[in-house]
């Protein structure tokens, strides 16, 4: 049926039926969202599957090379095969060519300049952006972290000054947001600004009960301040990446400190939770009680989590328990008990908590609309500041999530990574394997990808017969 495969060219299906075009009289953004998914329930059309909204944005050859970098994921397994040093070592030998299509699919370019069409083009189609200067530091190869499969991307320690040239780029990315995307954020890496052994100290006197020793963690500190108070100055965010297992809870401890120092008026800083960690939920808990406490906004980015077997292997090898839940499904529960805890707090403190929903996965998104239709949450906050609930995928993935989400009026995130190509590539190599088993499970998108290259070729051809 090619109506119900491709939808009509001339209207916009929502939620399987023919849309004529908005009047005054229509719901909110928020409402027709919510519609589409109760007719979803009724096994009508979802708003996921409406190609010609989902990739209004994207040009023709950009939809093709998507299909076949997805494809090449998904079939020939390279991904796995490789090792970030690996590639380090290959590119030189390899033509610039060979590698431009995978870059630029996942990546928005070399620099700012580079970027800034692209985030014109996202933020044209409401998509905002988290961006990240995702060039991949050398890790110290007999230190653990380089062990097979992915592993948190962390940097070695080398110098204070070495810490301090990460600190300005992390700078010169804040300021990218505010020249690129004003609504959006800068990704932050602390084991970029400072030593990680300090971080694994303050981690291990945390977790015993004990206060962090004096000056253990006032460089980082210092750095972490620095880089929040001009994010604050600028009005834009800065969302703190997660990281391994023994150096979180002082990435926490720091994390808190800044809230309650720059999250009074408006959501400036973020923190990460990983729900594949089965203490997640008690720390969410516990942070959730002190926001409401303190009266500070609370801001968190909830995901699934990516590192699971280095952390696995890490907790073998050092002979502490496993932190990870033991199943896929335990983590998936675990994620939307974190969102639906995350949500009832916002639904007593709007204003007051600010939520990244990061996840390429559809049901979960879906439970979280389902969940703020219930609460009473509206799709986006009418201060138009970053709090309330936020969506986010990464670039080059999940598109028909992303573009879905922000054209029914919900806020929706890219997380856009850049950086020169020679060092950005062992990064692109680490996130595919990240998210390896997303990528074999591409189906969806790339049956709408090809569904929306069909119906534009048809109507090119029917446009030159006319």
């Amino acid at each position: 049926d090619k109506e119900k495969a491709g939808g009509s060219r001339q209207t916009k299906h929502v939620s399987g039926t023919t849309r004529a075009p908005q009047t005054a009289n229509d719901p909110t953004m928020a409402g027709r969202v919510l519609q589409g998914l109760r007719d979803a329930a009724l096994r009508t059309r979802p708003i996921f599957e409406d190609a010609s909204t989902a990739f209004a944005g994207k040009e023709t050859h950009e939809l093709a090379r998507a299909y076949a970098v997805l494809t090449g994921c998904k079939y020939y397994g390279f991904v796995d095969q490789l090792s970030p040093g690996a590639v380090e070592r290959l590119l030189p030998y390899v033509p610039r060519w060979a590698v431009m299509p995978f870059f630029s699919h996942f990546v928005a370019g070399e620099n700012e300049q580079e970027i800034a069409p692209v985030m014109r083009r996202l933020r044209s189609s409401k998509v905002e952006g988290i961006l990240d200067y995702a060039a991949e530091a050398k890790l110290d190869e007999d230190d653990g972290r380089s062990t097979s499969g992915a592993v948190a991307r962390e940097y070695a320690f080398s110098s204070e000054q070495a810490c301090e040239l990460n600190a300005r780029t992390f700078s010169q990315a804040i300021s990218a947001v505010k020249n690129v995307s004003p609504m959006g954020f800068a990704a932050l890496k602390v084991t970029a600004l400072g030593d990680p052994a300090l971080l694994e100290q303050a981690s291990e006197e945390i977790r015993g009960g004990e206060k962090v020793s004096p000056g253990v963690l006032t460089s980082i500190e210092r750095r972490l301040r620095k880089l929040a108070r001009q994010a604050s100055d600028l009005g834009v965010g800065v969302m703190v990446d997660a990281e391994s297992y023994q150096h979180q809870p002082a990435i926490d401890h720091m994390c808190k400190q800044l809230q309650r120092e720059f999250n009074l008026r408006r959501p400036i800083v973020l923190n990460t939770y990983q729900c594949y960690l089965k203490d997640s939920e008690r720390r969410l808990r516990q942070d959730l009680a002190q926001a409401r406490s303190e009266g500070w906004i609370f801001g968190c980015k909830l995901v699934r989590g990516a590192y699971m077997k280095g952390e696995r292997e890490r907790a073998r090898r050092l002979g502490y328990a496993d932190p990870i839940h033991d199943t896929y499904e335990d983590t998936s529960a675990n994620f939307s008990e974190c969102v639906d805890l995350v949500l009832e707090h916002l639904a007593e403190h709007q204003g007051k908590t600010s939520l990244m929903v990061a996840t390429h996965n559809r049901e979960s998104i879906e439970g979280t609309v389902r969940t703020m239709e219930r609460l009473g949450i509206p799709a986006a906050p009418r201060d138009g500041l970053r709090g309330g609930v936020n969506f986010a995928q990464l670039l080059g993935m999940s598109d028909y999530l992303t573009f879905s989400l922000a054209h029914h009026g919900l806020r929706a995130f890219k997380y856009v990574p850049y950086g020169p190509l020679g060092e950005v590539m062992p990064y692109l190599l680490r996130r595919a394997q990240e998210n390896s088993e997303l990528l074999t499970k591409v189906d969806e998108e790339r049956a709408l990808l090809l569904r929306e290259i069909f119906l534009r070729a048809r109507d090119a051809v029917l446009l030159k017969r006319a």
